[in-house]
């Protein structure tokens, strides 16, 4: 084990622990007969859904994450898909928290098989941060079966890059000056957070490199990309002032979203009102569950092409109400889409939020017909609640 502590002298050690092609693995190690064979998750859906994850024998076939199954078994005819054990990966995952309790009080699930924690002074215990990391993935080993990969840096966004750099079972030690040298030179969307939309724009922009964005002036950046350009000049400094919050820690919700990728390319505009509706309902009953009100309606459209577009309506008032949210997002919907442009995707996202006090939207607006339309949901989410979510349907929601 390591004797040397390269992180001495941080203000602060942050590790970000990634398993290695989780879905994959588990079943891998669940049936020996896949192991050394190329192993594709995806949804129950093979036609039309997406690679969740993959095996490293995969990989090499140019399969990777959130490409279309049609696309992987082009690539990988010799695959094997698997549609997935959700329940099982939750409790492997719930096992892995408990393993990450015993090294910080201070740990944030980020996914399912992702995780920072904020190991600033728990290291102590073990010598250096690299004896606490390998007997962390020691644990993993012995008591699941699985490995992982962890990122080691001062902060979020460097520890999130550094656990990529060495997979599968690696451990990565990376400061400020190392993400310098380690990714200056590579193209912008090498940076967590840059996206294809993104590197195109700022391409256009005559920035190619994470190096080229790091050289511009942030209010250049912020001038071109609003709020996202001061993260961005921040961030392809390595710098990120995000803490690491632990479930009891964490702040309020930012948005609540539901999506779905269509069966079929849809161009009947009342099928894409219908789904609309049905991720309406999905949206309004965890906002409620949670006892929340979101004032922003944003609905998410991704057309046949694969070309990805937003609106979004911000209201006088929250509201946690599916019709009000239906409406708005029916509103939002561009007339071209369905009878110009076929749909391949919808989502709808309720942002903005705030606590739903005894429903403050009854004090703020006296109506009547908002009284019985939260009533009414009430009444619904108690049915629900007990004899399960499909025993009610909205007539109209149909997916």
């Amino acid at each position: 084990m390591g004797g040397i502590d390269r992180t001495k002298g941080w203000p602060k050690v942050i590790l970000h622990v990634d398993m290695d092609a989780f879905f994959a693995a588990f079943e891998i190690r669940n049936d020996p007969h896949l192991k050394g064979k190329p192993v594709i998750v995806g949804g129950d859906t093979q036609f039309r859904s997406v690679v969740s994850t993959c095996s490293y024998e995969a990989r090499k076939f140019g399969v990777k994450s959130g490409m279309p199954m049609a696309q992987a078994k082009r690539l990988c005819p010799e695959a094997i898909i698997i549609s997935g054990n959700l329940s099982g990966y939750v409790y492997t995952s719930a096992k892995l928290q408990m393993i990450f309790g015993n090294y910080s009080p201070i740990v944030e699930p980020f996914s399912v098989d992702e995780a920072f924690l904020d190991i600033t002074g728990c290291h102590r215990i073990f010598g250096t941060v690299e004896n606490l990391v390998m007997k962390m993935k020691e644990d993993i080993k012995k008591e699941l079966s699985l490995t992982c990969s962890i990122g080691i840096s001062p902060n979020k966004l460097l520890a999130k890059m550094a656990s990529g750099e060495n997979k599968p079972d690696g451990m990565t030690i990376m400061d400020k000056e190392d993400f310098i040298k380690m990714f200056y030179h590579r193209q912008v969307d090498a940076l967590w957070g840059v996206g294809e939309a993104s590197k195109k724009a700022l391409n256009k922009k005559g920035i190619y490199t994470v190096g080229d964005m790091a050289a511009r002036d942030e209010k250049e950046l912020q001038r071109y990309f609003g709020q996202n350009g001061l993260a961005l000049s921040e961030n392809s400094r390595g710098d990120d002032p995000s803490e690491v919050y632990s479930i009891d820690t964490l702040p309020l919700e930012k948005s609540m979203s539901h999506e779905t990728t269509l069966e079929v390319d849809l161009s009947e505009i009342d099928k894409i009102y219908s789904t609309l509706l049905w991720l309406s309902d999905k949206v309004a009953r965890r906002l409620r569950k949670d006892n929340f009100c979101g004032r922003t309606i944003s609905v998410k459209i991704r057309s046949s092409d694969f070309k990805t577009i937003t609106r979004d309506k911000t209201l006088k008032y929250p509201t946690d109400q599916c019709r009000i949210i239906f409406e708005t997002a029916k509103k939002l919907m561009p007339k071209e889409y369905g009878p110009n442009i076929k749909v391949r995707l919808l989502g709808v996202r309720v942002s903005h939020l705030e606590k739903n006090m005894d429903n403050p939207q009854l004090f703020l607006i006296n109506n009547q017909e908002l009284e019985s339309m939260s009533k009414c949901s009430k009444a619904m989410d108690e049915i629900r609640d007990k004899f399960g979510e499909s025993v009610i349907k909205l007539a109209g929601a149909q997916i």
